[in-house]
């Protein structure tokens, strides 16, 4: 048992990934318990541990990093803001990205903990953080509040998920960020 984990240990994602997909085209029951296992680890969304990591993932960018991407390039110039913005980007977009993956599968529960998450993750970096980053990208928190909010509805959450995202703004966040919702609810 312990060479077969060590072998498993050492795949790869894109080979552990073709394995299970031969595993589930050869036993539609292990298909069945392969599908079960996936849905539970992804059902497994909590917008306070989300927003730590994007909170811890905010805070850690360094204004230095700002200035090694900023400047004269062979390709123009590019802002400092530019780059903090794109730093933030990097962050961010992935998680929106899972958001659509959820969406896609019919879980617009764990979208709404996601948006819930990100949002608390921004409205922290903003209000907690001391990060001299922030100076290169003082509006960021909010306007990326807007593109977490846009993705959001762009899944076209029903009205109760519409209520539950604003209740949790209000509670959460006092406020912060509510126009985004309230413009933007069908």
């Amino acid at each position: 048992m312990k060479k077969t984990l060590k072998i498993i240990d050492n795949l790869s994602s894109d080979l552990a990934l073709a394995i299970l997909k031969q595993l589930a085209e050869s036993d539609e029951q292990l298909a069945e318990r392969i599908a079960e296992m996936a849905l539970t680890q992804l059902s497994r969304v909590d917008p306070e541990e989300l927003a730590i990591v994007i909170y811890d993932a905010l805070d850690a960018l360094e204004v230095e990093e700002v200035w090694d991407r900023s400047g004269a390039t062979r390709h123009g110039y590019v802002d400092p803001a530019e780059a903090a913005d794109q730093m933030i980007s990097e962050v961010i977009t992935p998680h929106l990205e899972e958001m659509k993956k959820y969406r896609k599968l019919g879980m617009p529960a764990q979208a709404n903990r996601l948006c819930m998450g990100l949002l608390m993750g921004l409205y922290q970096f903003e209000h907690d953080s001391t990060n001299e980053f922030k100076n290169w990208a003082s509006d960021a928190a909010g306007s990326y509040a807007w593109v977490v909010v846009d993705a959001w509805q762009g899944g076209s959450p029903k009205q109760a998920d519409v209520k539950a995202v604003k209740a949790f703004v209000e509670d959460e966040l006092e406020g912060w960020c509510l126009h985004l919702l309230q413009k933007k609810s069908p």
